[in-house]
């Protein structure tokens, strides 16, 4: 009777203990995907004229989504062109840019966002 209680318990550990790394993978794949979004909507700005970014060439909300072994999961993703924050006579050469992204995952709502300045003689015009 002692053995099958310290079995009982030895296995209710390990399914405990296999539970939670399985739930901790998934969120880390969920976590690095949604960085992976935000970099690549960031890193496409480098492609674009000035006057599509300042225009509303840019996307505002986009879905996207990322699924393995058949569940998925829905990132709502947000971009915004503001002016920069800077008080500087070349203000009006610089735009703030902000990817947010959002996605439910075990009932919890989860947001993640990354910001970064853009300039009217960006890397788009550089000539060698």
């Amino acid at each position: 009777m002692v053995a099958t209680a310290l079995l009982t318990s030895i296995v209710v550990g390990l399914y405990a203990a296999f539970s939670f790394g399985f739930a901790t993978i998934k969120l880390a794949q969920e976590g690095l995907r949604a960085d992976q979004i935000l970099v690549q909507k960031l890193e496409t700005l480098r492609i674009y004229d000035w006057s599509k970014i300042t225009n509303g060439y840019l996307p505002t909300n986009i879905t996207t989504s990322f699924a393995t072994n058949g569940g998925g999961v829905i990132y709502g993703v947000s971009i915004a062109v503001a002016p920069a924050p800077v008080t500087e006579s070349y203000s009006n050469q610089l735009k703030q840019v902000t990817v947010s992204l959002s996605w439910l995952s075990g009932g919890v709502n989860r947001n993640r966002s990354m910001t970064t300045l853009v300039s009217q003689n960006g890397i788009q015009t550089y000539r060698p």
